[in-house]
């Protein structure tokens, strides 16, 4: 009796178990056919039905296209490789054409091809219907996205020279994809171009006038395999007038009536161009001396004609930041020659000059929020670039504006450089 039940339940549960791995067995089947339905009558028949990958499979963007180069394996059964690409909802056949046995390199390029990243499928087939495992490769085609995503390599500076030439330097190369620089203009409506090399620092120019345009494009070859160079975008520079630092030895001082002439302790206005700013080399004028009061009048000679870009001004920078005599409120004025003469006080001592000279600036000095910012402005000084469309002068003339840091009736200045073309 116990023999018996043992061997009913041996027999159940040899039964069970053959149900449930027959289950699994199919189940796992199941699975594997819906992932792999491109094979799905194939499984079956063995490996023998499968035709050989391709091998060594290589792709090269370009732009809106890509290049690919394989190898068909020796089966002398495939007659054609098949590319498949956006999820195989599109394809291309490509014949297979054998003139000698053993390995046979292909290539076929994809012309007008979206911008974009794309998985493509290479698989080969027969004639039979017989098709290989596919080989997939992982390819970036390009476009004008990325064309826009290119950068030129950058200019540090362009200077007009005194021989007329214009003067670039380069900022170091940015990227390992750039390959050189083309420098495109024209002069008398004949197209020029230079080539720049990555190495090289600076480029001279020659036959550009102040105010023409010139392009910079940047050759790009965005990997070892792309399959062209790619150009970033041109970007455009307008060529700069000629510009130097006016030579003060030829600068003198000119007094007109009106001008305050008073002087502390032998510091006059030619302190302004000594190359200090510290005391004794400032301009100190007399404090509340008599017959002078805000506004303050100061004339100089360049000793040249010279169309005016910039100019840079200093306090006294002995004086703790933003204290003292310096300035706050001035103005700049320039003329080419004195309409009047020096003496005439009506002239002078009204505004009627003001309508033969040209502002070259009227700006406000202003204090920064912290003591480090005001320390390093005041020993720094403050720039100040002149209108383009004002003209050539010789004649300089401040206007030093109530009030100073000191609300005091004096005026300290440290010193004054211009910058322009003078030739």
């Amino acid at each position: 009796m116990n023999k018996n039940i043992g061997l009913f339940v041996v027999t159940v549960i040899r039964k069970s178990f053959l149900i449930i791995f027959s289950s699994i067995m199919l189940f796992s089947m199941i699975r594997c056919d819906d992932m792999n339905s491109i094979h799905e009558k194939y499984y079956d028949w063995g490996e023998d039905i499968y035709t050989g990958v391709v091998d060594s499979l290589k792709s090269f963007s370009g732009y809106e296209k890509v290049k690919f180069n394989w190898e068909v394996n020796a089966d002398p059964r495939i007659t054609k490789s098949v590319i498949f690409w956006n999820s195989r909802a599109d394809s291309i056949v490509v014949d297979v054409n054998r003139t000698q046995s053993g390995r046979l390199p292909m290539t076929y390029d994809i012309n007008s091809i979206e911008e974009g990243n794309y998985v493509f499928e290479f698989i080969t087939r027969d004639n039979e219907g017989h098709f290989s495992l596919p080989t997939e490769i992982v390819v970036e085609v390009y476009g004008d996205s990325y064309i826009e995503s290119l950068k030129n390599r950058s200019i540090a500076s362009i200077a007009k020279q005194a021989d007329g030439s214009m003067l670039i330097e380069w900022d170091d190369i940015a990227s390992t994809t750039v390959q050189y620089v083309a420098v495109n203009y024209s002069v008398g409506g004949v197209a020029q171009s230079v080539r720049v090399e990555n190495d090289d620092t600076e480029t001279v120019l020659t036959g550009l006038e102040t105010g023409d345009i010139i392009h910079v494009v940047t050759t790009h070859l965005p990997t070892e395999d792309a399959l062209e160079t790619l150009d970033a975008l041109p970007k455009e520079y307008t060529m700069p007038k000629f510009e130097r630092e006016i030579n003060k030895a030829n600068f003198s001082i000119v007094v007109l009536a009106g001008d305050n002439t008073t002087v502390n302790k032998s510091r006059d206005l030619a302190r302004i161009w000594d190359g200090g700013s510290r005391n004794p080399q400032v301009l100190h004028t007399i404090e509340n001396a008599a017959g002078f009061d805000f506004p303050h009048f100061f004339t100089f000679d360049m000793g040249v004609l010279a169309e005016l870009s910039r100019f840079h001004l200093w306090p006294r920078t002995d004086n703790s930041p933003f204290t003292g005599h310096s300035p706050r409120y001035f103005e700049i004025w320039g003329v080419d020659q004195l309409k009047m003469p020096v003496d005439d006080e009506g002239y002078w001592k009204s505004d009627d000059w003001k309508a033969d000279w040209k502002m070259l600036g009227d700006h406000e000095i202003i204090k920064p929020e912290t003591s480090s910012e005001q320390s390093a402005e005041w020993n720094a000084g403050w720039e100040y670039d002149v209108d383009d469309n004002i003209e050539r002068v010789r004649y300089i003339r401040l206007v030093i504006k109530n009030s100073n840091w000191q609300n005091s009736n004096c005026v300290n200045i440290g010193e004054i450089t211009l910058w322009g073309d003078d030739i």
